[in-house]
């Protein structure tokens, strides 16, 4: 039976990604051994992690400006990795509190360096980007963080800021999605589990420059950017199967047509649901309009018993990891690359189906 998968992540993959990987984890290209017992150095996975690579830089248009490292650890681990190779303590960075994934990166950094944050919607249970008028950015300032998308509540930077120092940002929900205005980012990190590969690895892409700042700390191997730069990210054993499942997927994404036209989609199914959300009387909105996320959409119902009704409803219906994160509630439905517009479909047809057969209940 199949099943309508909206769940945040791990989330779905595209059926091919799916059925190549199940055949390499098998037999991978007809060698007699899996993809997941191959040494991590031999030519077949050398060869593995070189297309991934590759392919980053082609679907994004980075020439050799970039590093791009497969890291274990997840985006969570980048949070603190990432001030621990770039700030030394005298020096500061900036942010915006904006949600849940902004907050921990915050605690994160405050254990390493200083952190200046700049506004924050919490006052509005972070339903927005803060746009404060007058960032004011102190001459220590090394980078501004960003979580350029919201998972948790469903808010997306559809402009990144301009500011006089490079952007470190959080993509992990919205890498490989839209074009980037790439000479505003200084480093990008994005644990897969979304929008490609499986759990288990993380992309980071380090411009050169970055690393040339004096960081007056000892910083161990394992966590230093230069050395998993000088082992081409093969300084110990990485997580094989994640990085070759990554690379179909990457596989995937340029097939699509590149990012302007994966965008495009996403957009038009993004837009077709929030929609029937605007109109539907059982449902309403969590993110002001503008800052609406393409990836996330977050809803509630009008009432708690609606949303307890409506949840049963889609469950019926085969629809599956809609429920909204606890600290928010509601719904979230993800629609990362993979999703496909009947899906989409599906669940704008549940809602309209619930509204008629439940309409006596408002009138």
């Amino acid at each position: 039976m199949k099943k309508y998968n909206f769940s945040p992540g791990p989330a779905m993959l595209p059926q091919i990604v799916l059925e190549e990987a199940s055949q390499g984890l098998i037999d991978y290209n007809n060698t007699g051994l899996s993809v997941a017992e191959i040494s991590h150095r031999s030519p077949i996975f050398l060869n593995i992690i070189e297309e991934a690579t590759a392919l980053v830089k082609e679907i994004y248009g980075i020439k050799d400006e970039y590093d791009v490292l497969w890291l274990p650890g997840g985006a969570s681990a980048q949070m603190a990795i990432a001030p621990m190779n770039l700030v030394d303590k005298r020096q500061s960075i900036a942010t915006l509190e904006t949600g849940f994934w902004a907050k921990r990166a915050i605690t994160a950094a405050e254990q390493i360096c200083r952190v200046n944050v700049l506004a924050t919607s919490k006052e509005t249970n972070f339903d927005r980007i803060p746009h404060p008028k007058n960032w004011k950015l102190s001459s220590s300032t090394r980078y501004f963080y960003v979580v350029s998308n919201e998972t948790i509540e469903g808010i997306q930077f559809h402009q990144f800021p301009s500011v006089n120092v490079p952007l470190v940002a959080d993509m992990t929900s919205d890498f490989l999605s839209r074009p980037l205005p790439l000479e505003k980012f200084g480093v990008i990190f994005a644990s897969a589990q979304k929008n490609f590969g499986i759990a288990g690895i993380t992309c980071v892409l380090i411009r050169k420059d970055m690393l040339t700042n004096t960081v007056r700390r000892m910083i161990p191997n394992i966590f230093n950017y230069r050395t998993h730069i000088e082992h081409h990210s093969l300084f110990h054993t990485c997580p094989t199967f994640p990085i070759y499942t990554s690379l179909l997927a990457l596989r995937w994404t340029k097939n699509q047509g590149g990012l302007d036209k994966i965008h495009s989609q996403n957009s038009e199914k993004t837009r077709l649901l929030y929609e029937e959300i605007d109109q539907n009387p059982f449902f309403k909105p969590i993110a002001v309009k503008e800052d609406r996320s393409v990836m996330n959409v977050c809803f509630r119902g009008i009432s708690p018993a609606t949303e307890a009704q409506f949840m049963t409803f889609a469950e019926q219906n085969n629809i599956v990891g809609i429920a909204g994160y606890p600290t928010v509630g509601g719904f979230r439905a993800s629609i990362y690359n993979a999703m496909p517009l009947e899906n989409v479909n599906v669940l704008i047809n549940a809602m309209q189906t619930f509204a008629t057969e439940n309409e006596h209940s408002i009138s």
